[in-house]
């Protein structure tokens, strides 16, 4: 018989490859019965009972209608918004913009969720909290076990493949001058796999200690848990940030030089693919 740990990394494994088959079948599926897969995510680090799980579920609903009327429209305009950039002439600066706002998203997410999170988590138990604690701390050990694994170099091969698939999906046939600026790209990218780990480590950690302190008050505890859940900077390093924010210019900077070396038929891929977008958004909107 299957062990505990074993069924959980059964039921993750599972759990993905579904996700990734009804995303590639469609994305308005997925999106639509994300109340009950999310029970599954869920109730892969904790089990919940009856009423934690309806409350849970009303949690997951009320925020998919908010996602659904208010998020995906504005997704919508974000891709339109670059659509007309990339079609005008792309501006670095304008584009850095566009990009740094689309990030936002999930920072309103988190700002629509965060309080009916921290309050039902304000009903777990002790043993549950323990088991929340425990199950995302062997999640982060095995993703820092995987990420030793591998060697710098071994990494950046890995993230080049990843990266000419993305760009071929997007382009098709690359040529030989955009496989090289992808490359060089590549090449200067700068690894923030350990900060990463780092950052949801000390993240982790901060919500432990919110789980495990048995004199906090109601109001104190769901004060300091949606800290933890919606102002995940604060968990980020300075060196970190800075990372990102050098990577991130580096990625602006590649697509202003692959946009003077596109054909007009990678044009027109673009604009194909920047259309499916709009018009899978459009048919999640409609539900």
């Amino acid at each position: 018989m299957l062990d505990d740990t074993k069924m959980k990394k059964i039921t993750r494994a599972c759990l993905a490859i579904s996700m990734l088959f009804l995303c590639s079948c469609s994305a308005s599926f997925t999106y639509n019965n994300l109340s009950w897969l999310s029970s599954f995510w869920v109730d892969d680090y904790v089990d919940l009972n009856k009423q934690q799980n309806k409350q849970l579920k009303k949690i997951i609903e009320t925020t998919q209608s908010w996602h659904r009327s208010t998020q995906l429209p504005a997704y919508k305009q974000d891709i339109q918004n670059i659509k007309t950039l990339f079609n005008q002439g792309i501006n670095p600066a304008q584009l850095k913009v566009q990009i740094v706002f689309a990030k936002k998203h999930w920072r309103n997410l988190l700002e629509h969720a965060y309080l009916p999170l921290a309050e039902l988590a304000v009903t777990l138990t002790p043993i549950q909290r323990q088991e929340f604690i425990n199950n995302i701390q062997e999640q982060i050990d095995e993703e820092r076990d995987e990420f030793y694994e591998q060697t710098l170099l071994a990494r950046k091969k890995e993230r080049l493949e990843a990266q000419l698939e993305y760009y071929k999906q997007w382009l098709n046939k690359l040529n030989a001058e955009q496989k090289t600026l992808i490359n060089l790209t590549n090449e200067k990218h700068q690894d923030s796999g350990e900060f990463w780990l780092e950052y949801k480590q000390r993240r982790l950690n901060a919500a432990k200690t919110v789980l495990e302190n048995t004199s906090l008050t109601q109001a104190e505890f769901i004060k300091q848990l949606s800290t933890v859940i919606k102002e995940r900077e604060l968990y980020m390093s300075q060196a970190h940030l800075k990372v990102n924010e050098e990577n991130l210019n580096m990625y602006v900077d590649l697509l202003n030089s692959l946009s003077i070396t596109l054909t007009e038929k990678q044009r027109n891929n673009i604009n194909v693919r920047f259309d499916e977008l709009i018009d899978t958004l459009d048919d999640i909107i409609e539900g």
